[in-house]
């Protein structure tokens, strides 16, 4: 955040100085956030239910629905992210003997919550069940308690009301327009705190939406590589068309994951410099993106494959799922990654109009299902090694860690063992293949693959998705040959 120092309005009639007591909102100005969206998503994913019929208040005016979400889920007031530049400004201005008043919209309970965080502030102005303080009505209230005047604190358009009432102004924004409009009126402004990112709006959202995860979805492909006789033009660019739309659809969940889990990424050690916890995105933009984007997904999967449309629904459902509550149940959020993995092979099978193969889908269950937990048995191991006892946002607690490793080993040395079986009952029983031989290259491949996996693991260092992982490491993409030529070869 960047600083202006603009004309000084502390002086009125005969030049005498005159230090005009400084209001300060708060949604915005203060804080980065807006404390009602913050509300609505903690509510939501709290108690999603009564968050849905909360909606019903609004026939009672904005005041009451706020009252309403603090009641179901009340924020966590130090969590909160502030603006440091004018933080500090207001501290200044207090030790100098100025008066500090907080005048906001946000309800009550927050607002004074953030005069007890910040004890700056000699009273505290806010929304009750007579009225939502904003614009006009904000700006009628300060009147009549500062008749003598007062310098104000704001951010957007709906602080000119006030703004036109006010002996000077404070602005926090980098609109230009915003500054202009506040000129035009006369009022002198004192200071100007430009909120610049550091990094660009796209970039922020590219961040955000995490193209490099759509990398999993190449599993979707899988069935059609292991049967390529049966695919035809048209099942491939069906194929083709709901990968895409699946890569939509996965980075419109992120975004509603990171919603969800704004409290425990703001305690994370890295993930507090995602762009929804870090307020470099405001979450009223990422609930609206995901309210108009999503359901247009899911019509888009279905108008290219009706079949597929199915799966891409339940992959959006269980991720919602897993969103809204289960990934913090211990090793069943692992099963739920593990069959998100085994609704992708899903959406290959449907789109391309092949058979399903009960023994592609069981080794798939139980190798996802190894692969999720490597991943989390790091996690553990970097909260232990924090100094943590649980994972924050998780069901996990760092005495688990025998636990998930055992788990985690034993299933991935099952999806060996199908591979095997199916080799020895299928294909060498039905002499699927001229040269069968070849695929005991598939076992081997993958044993040593899981191999390296949960050494990296059990080493601390696997910090994202084994997937992922899988698609850059050289050894792993190095095996993945290994396995495709044998595959020719076995032709």
């Amino acid at each position: 955040m960047t600083e202006t120092i603009a004309a000084n309005p502390d002086t009125i009639d005969g030049g005498s100085r005159v230090a005009f007591p400084l209001v300060v909102d708060l949604d915005g100005t203060l804080l980065k956030v807006d404390s009602i969206y913050e509300l609505f998503v903690a509510a939501l994913f709290n108690k999603p239910l009564l968050t849905i019929v909360s909606l019903l208040e609004l026939r009672n005016g904005i005041a009451a629905f706020k009252r309403r979400l603090c009641e179901i889920s009340p924020l966590n007031i130090d969590e909160l992210s502030v603006r440091e530049g004018l933080l500090a400004y207001l501290h200044e201005q207090a030790a100098a003997g100025r008066e500090m008043h907080l005048a906001t919209a946000a309800w009550r309970t927050i607002a004074f919550g953030i005069a007890e965080r910040f004890p700056i502030f000699k009273t505290v102005q806010s929304t009750d069940e007579h009225a939502n303080l904003k614009g006009a009505k904000k700006a009628e209230r300060l009147s009549g308690l500062f008749p003598d005047g007062f310098v104000y604190a704001g951010d957007s358009r709906a602080d000119l009301p006030v703004w036109q009432r006010a002996r000077g102004a404070v602005v926090v924004s980098s609109s230009r327009s915003l500054c202009a409009a506040v000129q035009s009126m006369g009022v002198p402004v004192e200071k100007i705190f430009e909120d610049k990112p550091s990094r660009s709006k796209a970039w922020l959202w590219v961040r955000a939406v995490r193209p490099h995860q759509w990398s999993k979805n190449v599993v979707v492909l899988v069935p059609l590589i292991l049967g390529w006789r049966d695919v035809t033009f048209s099942g491939l660019l069906a194929t083709l068309a709901e990968i895409a739309v699946l890569c939509l659809a996965a980075s419109l969940t992120y975004i509603v994951n990171d919603l969800a889990d704004l409290s425990s990424d703001r305690k994370h050690w890295s993930k507090r410099r995602r762009p929804f916890a870090s307020a470099a995105i405001p979450v009223r933009d990422g609930l609206l993106l995901v309210g108009f984007a999503l359901p247009a997904t899911c019509l888009l999967a279905f108008l290219i494959s009706p079949p597929a449309g199915i799966f891409v629904l339940a992959y959006i459902v269980l991720t919602l799922g897993y969103s809204f509550g289960w990934k913090r149940i211990p090793l069943f959020d692992a099963f739920m990654i593990a069959s998100l993995f085994v609704i992708r092979v899903l959406i290959g099978i449907a789109a391309a109009s092949l058979v399903p193969s009960a023994w592609l889908l069981t080794f798939s269950m139980f190798f996802f299902f190894s692969l999720a937990l490597s991943k989390r048995h790091t996690e553990i191991l970097r909260a232990a090694h924090h100094g943590l006892d649980q994972l924050e946002g998780r069901g996990y607690r760092t005495k688990d860690e025998d636990l998930v490793l055992t788990f985690g080993i034993c299933t991935s040395i099952a999806s060996v063992l199908i591979v095997v079986i199916y080799l020895v009952e299928e294909v060498f029983a039905r002499r699927i293949y001229s040269a069968p031989d070849w695929l005991w290259v598939a076992p081997i491949a993958i044993f040593l693959f899981i191999c390296r996996i949960w050494m990296l693991s059990h080493r601390g260092i696997m910090t994202d998705d084994a997937v992922a992982f899988a698609l850059r490491d050289r050894v792993s993409l190095g095996l993945g040959v290994l396995v495709a030529i044998a595959i020719l070869l076995a032709q």
